[in-house]
């Protein structure tokens, strides 16, 4: 059976709903605007942003894979999945919060270049109520063990224009916004969520 060539587990703190994997190049740095209640998964030059299924403070696990191709199905309890495409510059990145005060940790995909970018998690909806529920008995202590994610990488092809998104899994092109317009969208995807249940 294939196996990832590097692995990292990383313990990530949820601030603002999400957190990032950037290339140490990145330059500037902003934010992610998630468009869609269904979309936590982003790219752009140098820059992953992962949406967790709550925006209620807590500590979830992220295991990271280095694969030499496309990485099997990793089986039973990771339900959903999203795919993307990314360039790097350096190959060596950043997992961290999206006020970049905290690294929570290094993955070094050693050679820089476009990477396929696959993300599994469990049942978000499940996971949502699962989090809220804790929340409101944890205290000043951050909920940990609920959520989980696994987020692969591999070579991809270098795009001539150089563009990260793919023609089957598009996003939007101006997904750079300012942190009020992050704060707005965190609530509204928690607003449409709440209503739907």
């Amino acid at each position: 059976m294939s196996q990832p060539i590097a692995q990292a587990t990383i313990q990530v703190r949820i601030v603002e709903g999400h957190f990032l994997i950037e290339d140490e190049d990145i330059d500037p740095p902003a934010f992610p605007a998630f468009e869609e209640a269904d979309d936590w998964l982003l790219t752009t030059h140098n820059q992953i942003a992962v949406c967790s299924a709550s925006g209620e403070w807590h500590v979830p696990e992220a295991l990271l894979q280095r694969w030499t191709t496309t990485p099997p199905s990793p089986g039973p309890g990771w339900e959903v999945h999203q795919q993307r495409r990314c360039h790097f510059s350096s190959g060596a990145l950043n997992i961290l919060n999206p006020a970049r005060e905290e690294i929570f940790g290094t993955f070094d995909l050693e050679t820089p270049g476009s990477y396929h970018v696959r993300a599994h998690t469990t049942d978000r909806d499940r996971t949502r109520r699962m989090i809220d529920h804790a929340a409101t008995t944890a205290g000043d202590q951050p909920i940990r063990g609920i959520e989980k994610f696994l987020i692969q990488f591999w070579r991809a092809p270098e795009h001539a224009s150089g563009h990260t998104s793919t023609a089957t899994e598009p996003h939007a092109s101006d997904w750079l916004t300012d942190v009020t317009t992050l704060e707005r969208t965190t609530r509204e995807r928690r607003q449409r969520a709440h209503d739907t249940h």
